[in-house]
């Protein structure tokens, strides 16, 4: 019988945040290897980026299952539970196996003071082997170099994207996030890169020559997007898809799942065997919620989630949706957290904004509403704010007509609120 409840498991989890954000592996590490080092017991794919690694991560991993693979996905962070960072085969880690983790493990836990993520990711690192998956897809938590998640052996590693983002852990310099992006890289371990900036583009040869890790990077001759048809073709790497029609929508989808071709034609060349069926079903058949989500209602206001949260998400934000809307604009009912380049992001939403809904976010990183309204130039775009996203999404319902588009964007912490609260009404 277990000791303690899913609830207080849960606690126990959530708790260890109180030990801060520790980067660093030598916590994780040792533990890991206490219990035996299950992360080395099944191939892994790791993928660290400013944006789009979830997203690569869930396309990578549908593919997978489509091909037949029992697959292990790890992504962070999540929306109402966080079960849903730990999921095999699309569905989210049973409790009873969190329970029976924490049962185990819970005084080495605490002994050994990992931090919440840390946790999270031996959870999940021991979990896909208890259950033996065939191949786990491991998206990073922060940078790369010193994450939590990198103490794999993967298979391939990939970097998505290089922008701005936690800077203040990261640092500001393109170049310096590279480097800690450039982390995961491992000698002999081919290492995939998107379309990221030519500046950084150096940091990511050099680590290759240094450990002699084959790099590869994605080119705009490799693909052809069609936004507005929300179509891609592939043609790179000896491989030849077309027609590719993701289930995620978007410009930037479309550059991610380009990037997923490439990586899994990387991985079928070290022996994961992957076919193009599975590619063309695997990709069309990718969920992944708050990422430019549209829910269209009859005779009620369509809704969009998108869980856009820097500068570089809120661009992909704004591109997708003038694609999707073309010439229309939206009721935008948003919140971020510190520190983020917030009069950047609301130039770019002032494009497509009918008006802003401000609502504080239900953490303590949240911005102050008050200073955003003070220190914002809002171009001319009505705004009000509100003292919860209940109150703020009751107005916009009781104010729009079924012909508008209700917009909830800003934070993971936004768009889990609403789940939460309201389902996928």
């Amino acid at each position: 019988m277990p000791k303690h409840s899913y609830v207080s498991a849960e606690r126990f989890i959530l708790s260890r945040e109180f030990f801060g954000m520790k980067l660093g592996l030598e916590n994780i590490t040792g533990f890991l290897a206490s219990i035996g080092s299950p992360q080395n017991n099944y191939p892994t794919i790791h993928i660290s980026g400013t944006n789009g690694k979830g997203s690569t991560a869930a396309m990578i991993a549908s593919i997978l299952q489509e091909q037949g693979y029992k697959t292990g996905l790890f992504t962070s962070p999540h929306l109402v539970t966080l079960r849903e960072r730990i999921r095999v085969n699309g569905r989210k880690i049973p409790k009873p196996s969190v329970v029976a983790f924490i049962d185990r493990y819970r005084k080495i836990l605490q002994e050994r003071k990992l931090s919440f993520f840390e946790v999270i990711t031996a959870l999940g690192l021991y979990y896909f082997d208890k259950v033996r998956v065939d191949v786990a897809v491991i998206e990073t938590g922060l940078g790369g170099r010193l994450d939590a998640t990198n103490v794999l052996k993967p298979l391939i590693t990939i970097t998505t994207d290089i922008s701005r983002d936690h800077v203040e852990i990261l640092g500001s310099g393109l170049r310096k996030i590279a480097r800690e992006k450039a982390g995961i890289m491992k000698p002999g371990v081919p290492h995939l890169v998107g379309m990221i900036p030519e500046t950084t583009r150096d940091v990511f040869r050099k680590r290759s020559e240094q450990i002699n890790s084959p790099l590869y990077l994605l080119s705009p001759e490799e693909f052809i997007a069609i936004p507005n048809r929300n179509r891609l073709d592939f043609i790179a790497n000896g491989w030849t898809v077309t027609g590719l029609q993701p289930g995620l929508y978007g410009a930037h989808q479309l550059k991610n799942a380009a990037l997923v071709v490439k990586a899994v034609s990387l991985a079928h060349a070290r022996n994961l065997r992957i076919s193009k069926r599975a590619i063309r079903n695997g990709l069309k058949k990718t969920r992944w919620l708050g990422r430019f989500q549209v829910i269209e209602r009859k005779r009620l206001p369509t809704l969009v989630f998108d869980v856009c949260h820097n500068t570089g998400g809120v661009q992909a934000f704004v591109n997708a949706f003038t694609t999707r809307f073309p010439g229309r604009k939206a009721h935008i009912i948003t919140g971020f957290v510190k520190r983020k380049e917030h009069q950047k992001m609301f130039d770019l939403l002032g494009q497509v904004a009918e008006k802003f809904y401000l609502v504080p976010l239900a953490t303590h990183r949240t911005t102050n509403i008050d200073e955003l309204c003070t220190t914002i130039n809002w171009r001319n775009v009505p705004y009000s704010k509100y003292p919860s996203l209940q109150k703020a999404y009751e107005r916009v319902r009781k104010t729009s007509h079924r012909d508008d588009i209700i917009a909830i964007i800003g934070s993971h912490f936004l768009v889990g609120e609403f789940f939460e609260r309201f389902g996928l009404v």
